[in-house]
């Protein structure tokens, strides 16, 4: 055990569906102080995509977020599925779906995580270039707007706060610093 690592005395599954899960662990630290519960949630890792089309513009989309109860505008991207090869099939599957565009020259940047205190999972960022693929096809609850930018347009929307997810906002100003 290293010296930041608690001892995980107990764990319970609080709640669990395919998007979300709760779990409750009955943690010690090394000091020997109790941390019961310590709620985690769980969630599948994603993939951002931040694609850039041969006239220069960024990929962006535009769609309602009930959490949020307002649109909000993101990279595409989404849920890492199990059918995914690996992170890069799985960024090219999402922005084909959202966007008709396909990921050519995909490369993984960055895996970061939304909140190490609460969250379980990875969100990567694979930067690659747009090819128009044919039409979105986004999954039934998702009615998406797709938005071409230019590059000094996505970074002025990270950082006005008109990109409102945080994560989102980060990975665009790291998939554009020093970016071809």
């Amino acid at each position: 055990m290293s010296a930041r690592e608690w001892t995980v005395r107990g764990s319970r599954q609080v709640l669990k569906d395919r998007w979300l899960g709760l779990r409750a662990d009955d943690c010690v630290t090394r000091s020997g102080h109790a941390v019961t519960p310590y709620y985690v949630l769980e969630a599948p890792d994603i993939a951002l995509v931040l694609a850039v089309d041969a006239d220069d513009h960024v990929i962006l989309v535009r769609h309602y977020r009930h959490a949020y109860g307002g649109m909000s505008l993101e990279l595409p991207g989404g849920v890492i599925d199990a059918t995914d090869a690996d992170i890069l099939s799985a960024a090219d599957r999402e922005l084909r779906e959202e966007t008709g565009y396909r990921c050519a020259d995909a490369q993984l940047v960055v895996t970061l995580n939304a909140d190490p205190a609460r969250y379980a999972n990875r969100m990567h960022l694979v930067r690659g270039r747009a090819v128009a693929a044919g039409p979105a096809r986004p999954d039934p609850g998702e009615d998406i707007e797709v938005l071409r930018v230019s590059r000094a347009e996505a970074l002025r929307l990270a950082r006005s706060g008109a990109v409102i997810g945080a994560a989102h906002a980060a990975m665009i100003l790291i998939g554009l610093s020093g970016a071809d």
